[in-house]
């Protein structure tokens, strides 16, 4: 509609077409993205990755699409990182720390853990082509603490409707 307020002829001056159009196209913009940011977790398709294709864990990968519809797949190696989130449109989210109960409680999930100082490669998010665009590592501490970080463009929150589930 911009081009249409500087051609229709109006008592208007100049600048208040130029502020009619600048609010015509910052309103836009702002929906736009915010269309894009609620819809970007949405997850349109899982699948779950065995433990024999994964080693021995328990994995999903989920694909989201971008503002532009440009697949976006993000292998979670396991399971046990994504936790539930508050944040607005989404279910789930990888956790930003974590800590493994000791080995006499629960054997399998403390060998989960890595020595202190170790970085293991949680999550992964792949584009279009299959290039690697973000991960999410996990640095071990001691007694099976574990704190998070991303590199690159890593989608973290998920937005997982039941009929998937």
């Amino acid at each position: 509609m911009t081009p249409f307020i500087f051609m229709v002829e109006s008592s208007l001056p100049f600048s208040a077409r130029i502020v009619l159009a600048a609010t015509a196209l910052s309103t836009s913009s702002m929906s736009t993205a915010l269309v894009g940011w609620s819809g970007a977790s949405y997850v349109v398709n899982l699948r779950r990755l065995p433990p024999a294709d994964n080693g021995g864990i328990e994995g999903i990968e989920m694909t989201t699409l971008t503002i532009t519809l440009k697949q976006l797949v993000t292998r979670v190696y396991d399971a046990d990182f994504l936790v539930g989130t508050k944040r607005p449109f989404a279910k789930w989210e990888l956790a930003q720390s974590i800590l493994l109960p000791p080995p006499k409680e629960d054997a399998l999930m403390a060998a989960k853990g890595g020595a202190p100082g170790e970085e293991e490669t949680i999550a992964e998010t792949f584009n279009s082509r299959g290039e690697i665009v973000g991960r999410w590592i996990v640095k071990w501490e001691s007694d099976g603490a574990g704190t998070c970080r991303g590199t690159g463009t890593v989608v973290r929150h998920f937005n997982v409707h039941e009929e998937l589930l």
